[in-house]
């Protein structure tokens, strides 16, 4: 009866976990940039309305109306180079969008840095905007910060993943050889040194399954982070990756 409850109680945590997946964090991410624009967007379409009859001495008010076209067309090519993943169900499913987009994508980018810097520029030729247009200085201030931060964190995205790519390896499972039955697949030699497993030898598997003298296959993946037979990837990213779109 307890185990009965128990594993009721558990189930709604195993649905939970089953669900989310590569493809479904992916599709959130893109609903939220997406929000976030509009946010921006319609934040600053209200800060030039409450501003309209302000005279300003410097662009500010050209440079919020250029960050919303800016705005509304990085929106628009991140939601198409996208929604390709609103369409299926697992990663290796995913095709490249077509050039066209991507060369337009990348010279709207190209556009947002420029504007980025003449926005710097414009701010810092306005000495006085703080007090005499504080709404107009300080959101033209936080769009500049968010902007310059987001070329900036990706940067230490990359840093970070090479960083974790080359020093955190994944947990191997080894176990002490004893039988043939320790073995899955009744296959007890190495193919790496196509010695046969004697007992008490340390035998390793890889994410893949496929088994070798632990001392042998530690030889291989100091050399290369891939199996000896499958070539499948040892690299924690992939494996992580690879298990969230494994059908259920």
């Amino acid at each position: 009866m307890e185990e009965n409850m128990h594993s009721e109680n558990m189930n709604p945590r195993r649905t939970l976990a089953s669900r989310i997946t590569a493809i479904s964090c992916i599709r959130t991410l893109v609903v939220t940039d997406l929000i976030f624009h509009g946010a921006r967007i319609l934040f600053s379409i209200f800060v030039l309305y409450i501003t309209r009859n302000d005279i300003v001495e410097e662009p500010l008010k050209v440079f919020l109306t250029g960050y919303i076209l800016l705005c509304a067309a990085k929106a628009i090519t991140f939601f198409s180079k996208n929604s390709a993943f609103f369409h299926i169900n697992r990663l290796p499913e995913y095709e490249e969008s077509n050039n066209g987009l991507a060369v337009f994508s990348n010279l709207v980018e190209g556009c947002n840095l420029f504007w980025y810097i003449l926005g710097y520029h414009w701010l810092q030729q306005c000495e006085n905007c703080s007090q005499t247009h504080p709404l107009l200085y300080y959101t033209t201030v936080i769009w500049l910060i968010l902007g310059f931060v987001s070329y900036i964190l990706p940067l230490v995205a990359i840093v970070l993943l090479l960083i974790l790519v080359s020093y955190v390896k994944p947990k191997l499972k080894t176990v002490v050889f004893h039988n043939d039955s320790d073995i899955h697949d009744g296959n007890s030699r190495c193919v790496i040194c196509y010695e046969n497993y004697v007992p008490g030898s340390l035998v390793k598997f890889l994410p893949c399954d496929h088994h070798f003298h632990c001392e042998c296959v530690d030889e291989w993946l100091n050399i290369r982070d891939t199996c000896p037979l499958c070539k499948k990837s040892t690299s924690i990213l992939y494996d992580l990756i690879e298990s969230a779109d494994s059908p259920v």
